[in-house]
């Protein structure tokens, strides 16, 4: 028997006696670009033992009383958090697991439906044990509930899914407007976005989905939204996926598609609209240095696409003294 049907197996025997449920994980499923912040908690049910299994990180945070995780909090009768955070708090506000609020609702039904959230909330909190009766005696199971602030309902759920059943589903990127999400049914793994995956798996330092996330980002690279992912935010976070996207943009440089839009890209690094454009140019630069100029090699006829390598090496060249310019005059402008 592998070791992932024996964890399934005690999970099925616990929930012969209702001790199934050890926690309850709340966390924002929707992204109000109105108000600017995440919203609307919802609540997943898990088993401790489930999840200490496969994860260093939940074994801490589930055997201490308090958390070290900062974005991870008590919640038990009420939190000023409760009723959403900005997303500057939230700390991705791109976070593609986050469905997007409709912008036309009743205001009425709105409130109504506030008002029944409100009721259904309290109801649930007023029962903070799982309790039934055996032998006319009264059994409590304690159930801890927890507040997640930093991670989006759909990603934590694919987590949990995949320390449950070892299988990860990943979404296309948004980037890639062709593609479609399938419909799966309620019995299959859960889609996540592998890049808030990623950063979830980072955060909680579980190498394998960390590498599963990073490769299904890399197999949805193309010509055509490479650029485009080189802006986003997570890229200025995480060096390897910096590495990997500019390898990628490297491998299609001389493509009509990045030929055209490369120049726009320059644009916004040399007017300091991206905060890791010179890491982009560096590494870049760095990658034709490495191919057409090695230190041990000797002199060979340059072909067509050395050539253009060479004129793309000068034009580099040009925007970076541009983005160290940018950043020189603005900094003088700001201590006049």
């Amino acid at each position: 028997m592998s070791s992932n049907q024996a964890r399934i197996n005690a999970l099925l025997r616990k929930s012969l006696t209702g001790e199934l449920l050890d926690t309850q994980f709340y966390l924002f499923s929707v992204r109000s670009k109105r108000e600017g912040n995440v919203i609307n908690l919802q609540a997943l049910f898990a088993n401790d033992e489930a999840l200490t299994a496969g994860s260093e990180y939940f074994n801490s945070l589930l055997s201490e009383k308090t958390s070290n995780d900062s974005a991870v909090v008590e919640f038990q009768d009420y939190h000023p958090c409760e009723g959403g955070i900005s997303l500057d708090e939230y700390g991705y506000a791109s976070d593609s697991d986050l469905d997007e609020e409709e912008e036309e609702t009743d205001e009425t039904v709105q409130d109504n439906e506030k008002c029944a959230e409100v009721s259904a909330e309290r109801v649930s909190r007023t029962v903070s044990t799982k309790s039934f009766a055996t032998n006319g005696t009264q059994r409590i199971i304690p159930s801890r509930r927890v507040l997640v602030t930093d991670t989006a309902f759909n990603t934590w759920r694919a987590l949990l899914d995949y320390l449950y059943t070892d299988e990860i589903v990943f979404a296309p990127l948004r980037s890639q407007a062709s593609k479609s999400v399938k419909r799966r049914s309620p019995g299959e793994a859960p889609p996540c976005s592998p890049k808030s995956m990623y950063r979830l798996a980072c955060k909680i330092k579980h190498d394998k989905l960390q590498a599963k996330a990073l490769a299904a980002i890399r197999s949805s690279l193309t010509e055509h939204n490479i650029l485009q992912e080189l802006s986003s935010s997570l890229t200025s976070k995480f060096p390897a996926i910096l590495e990997m996207e500019v390898e990628i943009l490297f491998q299609n440089i001389v493509t009509p598609t990045i030929m055209k839009d490369f120049p726009t890209l320059i644009q916004r690094i040399a007017g300091a609209n991206l905060p890791h454009g010179a890491d982009i140019l560096t590494k870049l630069h760095e990658k034709m240095l490495r191919q057409h100029y090695p230190r041990t090699s000797s002199p060979v006829a340059c072909t067509c696409t050395c050539t253009l390598h060479l004129h793309l090496h000068l034009y580099l060249t040009s925007a970076r003294r541009q983005v160290v310019h940018s950043n020189s005059t603005g900094k003088n402008h700001k201590n006049r």
